[in-house]
């Protein structure tokens, strides 16, 4: 007869769960006297066959698999308490552990003292390894009546599901988890615990290691917060109120402006405006009933106002304030732009455009920097340096880098404490900005560039495949001497081919002018096309574009440059239907197929001259447009940095 049976609901624990059963082998209670009993709700990863191989080892572990995921921890742990052969039950969560000697300290307290309820305090462990103690009582909240006692373990512990459980007591009073819920089980388990009983403890001792769930992939409820969630809150508070009443407890006075804080916060965090109407007024309803409570609570500015929003009835209001409020700032914003729309279906967003690398309105920054709750800063530059030394700890601060600011200081002199994230949208930079600038790898994020791959989805013109174009022909490391080098060599065999040069010509930006060596390097090309009657007629300097129109004129885009940190114009090309062919420069490899990327001019030439065929054209034309859509398209970008923010707020929340 087993002494205690652990219960251990599971689902898509395979990088967590040895941790939890290690932390039931190293119990100082023997082994042979605990159950371990794993109820398994339709993980889709390996968490079934590695608890099964534990299984084959320890006949006292035992595997239940349910034939339908339950969609929270309380079907699995009721069925884990009809299941157990023990007389005392314990609950751990699947990516949590038990301090080495909890069982033998709850089981020895309950058994001697015939108690149905054990409880001690718990171990919070954050990422890493960062750890706090939680729900400790001081001795004089202990050391008192029953009845003192409970309504201290209801006003100064969390509902983490902690403690001993004496199984008959449960079975016998039908105190289950709630299984039509999934917010606020626990507080409603313990209420019901709570009020069948007056054989209750409190232990001076940890026993319990209840670790921070940060998991971007692991989308749950914690990370959600919508009608459903709200109202299992309101259906707990109340609930639990009416079956505390019956022991002459008031939930509302012990408890509820920890709750109703929380629920404010989830809402403030993780509702971003999703609220419906209808549940808005039930909230209203509610508040308005409670109103007392909110005297207690000491809100922030920002919650205080959302309170006022469901008071006052202001539906509208409320929605504006509790989207997340997205502050984009930096000088030349032209690749985030167009990320904004798509951005503000969703959130509020504001822009601090700054006039240079480190000049900007810093009254108007200041102001923005007040209302903001997340701020992207456009480049490393002057603009992360100055957000990251000005913004508040409840803010997350992201700084996207791209290639150039490698070459700049302003990396050295960011406060990288305070930044949550730097982005980069290519692998080799990555690499680079994390060497250069000793940036904590853990902070380091890879998100793409972007492509509209809709507004450039048109139909082709007549003609289009002899046309090949690059787009942005400066400063000399673009490559356009290999460019006109490619378009010759083609000329040879086919005088149809043309070359359109999209973008500013070098003479007329000043300052790249200004430079002999690039001045010289361009006038060597034009010297090169004036003498030459073919290149002089299939070299056209056509200016900047309206891109997505022009490119339906376009065959091929190509790429020369020596290096890039991630090159839009090729994607936007085969988004197009154009074909992208890129000389092979540092990290390539990692933003484009390989059957796309080349190593020589004379490769790329032999390339255009294959496809002629115009099946081959189609078919890789085809796949390019396909790659662009799956990989670069702006929904798949814009959900990265959903998940990101998601995950920032779930980390500082």
């Amino acid at each position: 007869m087993y002494k205690v049976s652990i219960i251990i609901p599971v689902y898509n624990a395979q990088k967590k769960i040895s941790k939890a059963i290690n932390s039931i082998l190293n119990q100082t209670m023997d082994t042979q006297n605990i159950e371990a009993i794993f109820v398994d709700d339709c993980s889709k990863d390996k968490s079934a066959e590695i608890i099964r191989n534990y299984c084959e080892c320890y006949p006292n572990f035992k595997l239940i698999q349910l034939d339908q995921n339950s969609g929270s921890p309380s079907r699995p742990r009721n069925i884990g308490v009809r299941a157990a052969s023990a007389d005392y039950i314990i609950f751990l969560d699947s990516d949590d552990r038990l301090l080495e000697n909890s069982c033998h300290l709850l089981y020895s307290e309950a058994s001697r003292y015939n108690y149905d309820i054990v409880r001690g305090y718990l171990k919070i462990v954050k990422s890493h390894n960062e750890s706090r103690y939680s729900n400790r009582l001081a001795k004089k909240d202990y050391a008192v009546s029953i009845q003192e006692l409970v309504k201290n373990l209801i006003s100064k512990q969390s509902t983490t599901i902690d403690g001993i459980f004496n199984k008959k007591y449960l079975i016998e009073n039908d105190i289950t988890f709630s299984e039509s819920i999934r917010m606020g089980e626990d507080t409603l388990f313990f209420g019901k615990c709570y009020a069948n009983t007056d054989r209750i403890k409190y232990i001076d001792e940890c026993v319990y290691e209840y670790v921070k769930r940060d998991e971007v992939t692991n989308v749950s409820s914690t990370q959600s917060y919508g009608s459903r969630e709200l109202n299992d809150h309101l259906f707990v508070w109340n609930e639990t109120r009416s079956i505390l009443k019956n022991i002459g407890l008031d939930y509302f006075s012990l408890r509820l402006h920890v709750g109703l804080r929380s629920a404010l916060e989830s809402i403030l965090n993780f509702s971003n405006g999703l609220i419906p109407p209808e549940d808005f007024n039930k909230l209203r309803s509610f508040l308005k009933e409670n109103k007392s409570i909110l005297s207690v609570m000491n809100l922030n500015e920002r919650l205080n106002e959302i309170t006022a929003n469901i008071l006052d009835g202001d539906y509208d209001l409320f929605v504006q304030n509790t989207k997340k409020r997205i502050l984009i700032n930096g000088y030349d914003l032209k690749f985030i732009k167009p990320l904004i729309p798509h951005l503000k279906q969703k959130y509020e967003v504001e822009i601090d455009e700054w006039k240079g690398h480190e000049i900007h309105d810093e009254v108007r920054s200041k102001e923005l920097l007040k209302w903001a709750d997340i701020i992207i800063c456009e480049w490393l530059l002057g603009n992360a340096e100055w957000y990251s030394n000005h913004k508040r700890p409840n803010q997350l601060l992201f700084v996207r880098m791209h290639g150039f600011e490698s070459t700049r200081q302003y990396g050295k002199r960011v406060n990288i404490d305070n930044v949550d994230s730097f982005i980069a949208v290519g692998m080799y930079y990555y690499e680079l900005f994390i060497q250069t600038f000793k940036l904590p790898r853990e902070k380091v994020r890879l998100i793409p560039n972007y492509v509209d791959c809709d507004r450039f989805d048109n139909q082709k013109k007549e003609g289009f495949s002899h046309n090949i174009a690059i787009i942005g022909a400066l400063p000399s490391q673009k490559g356009l001497d290999l460019a006109v080098e490619i378009l010759g060599k083609l000329l040879e065999n086919d005088d149809r081919y043309q070359l359109h040069v999209i973008g500013s010509k070098p003479e007329d930006v000043k300052w790249l002018w200004k430079i002999e060596e690039e001045r010289s390097y361009y006038e060597g090309i034009y010297k090169k096309i004036d003498e030459n009657k073919m290149l002089k007629g299939a070299v056209k300097f056509v200016g900047w574009q309206d891109s997505a129109e022009y490119l339906r004129e376009i065959g091929f885009i190509l790429s020369l440059s020596k290096h890039e940190s991630f090159h839009l114009a090729p994607g936007e090309g085969m988004a197009s239907g154009a074909i992208g062919l890129l000389l092979k420069w540092p990290g390539v490899e990692y933003i484009y197929p390989d059957e796309f990327t080349l190593g020589s001019v004379d490769e790329i030439v032999e390339a255009i001259k294959d496809l002629e065929n115009t099946e081959k054209f189609n078919d890789l034309s085809q796949r390019g447009k396909q790659f662009i859509r799956t990989t670069y398209d702006i929904p798949e970008v814009v959900e990265k940095f959903e998940l990101l923010i998601q995950k920032g707020f779930l980390q500082r929340n």
